[in-house]
């Protein structure tokens, strides 16, 4: 038999601060808000998720750029660098293949240009000081330097001129002291010119 219904019942559950039971409505609210609550968080963490890995294929797309760019610079300086010493070893090639070119003409001329032997006809000393002249002609305009007695001669050719015997000789040895009085100057070893055959003493052979 249903119990009796008790009539404090309506004053405990309908008076104006009575607790209030949850029907399906209340539960249906609670269904939803725990739904909604769910559903924001499974969003947050689904929009977090993709903005860090859309920020991570960023700088993933950054790095490997700047990569690229580093590489990219690497190359152009090392080309760069391999143009540079290309240059470098053209040009010291050129100069070396100039001096060996220069080095092989000069040998060449060195080698193909004939040596002049002049024939001495005979040696002598001179025994009066005198004139070393660029010709048998006796004029103030020919004459090379003065020749000291002493000095040390080759003849090298001899003609007649006027009746007189001239020689063109080289003066080999210069005597340490002598000094000409008048200009000009005395000539030095090595010179080459035309004196008068008077001047000098007897010619022994070469």
């Amino acid at each position: 038999m249903p119990p009796k219904a008790d009539p404090r019942d309506w004053d405990r559950l309908f008076r104006p601060n009575a607790p209030r039971r949850g029907g399906p409505l209340r539960a249906l609210a609670n269904l939803l808000f725990v739904g909604a609550g769910v559903g924001i968080f499974v969003g947050g963490t689904f929009f977090a998720l993709r903005y860090g890995l859309e920020r991570t294929r960023d700088n993933n797309i950054a790095t490997a750029q700047a990569v690229e760019t580093n590489n990219a610079m690497v190359n152009g300086t090392r080309t760069a660098a391999a143009a540079i010493r290309a240059a470098t070893g053209t040009a010291v090639a050129i100069r070396a293949s100039t001096v060996v070119t220069a080095t092989t003409a000069t040998q060449s001329a060195t080698t193909t240009t004939p040596t002049t032997v002049v024939a001495i006809i005979g040696r002598s000393k001179v025994l009066k000081g005198g004139n070393l002249r660029k010709s048998t002609v006796v004029s103030p305009a020919t004459v090379i330097g003065q020749v000291c007695p002493g000095d040390s001669v080759e003849v090298l050719e001899q003609t007649t001129v006027g009746g007189a015997r001239w020689y063109r000789l080289r003066v080999t040895q210069i005597v340490d002291v002598c000094t000409p009085t008048t200009p000009p100057q005395r000539v030095p070893a090595n010179s080459l010119g035309w004196i008068s055959s008077s001047l000098l003493a007897p010619l022994t052979k070469p």
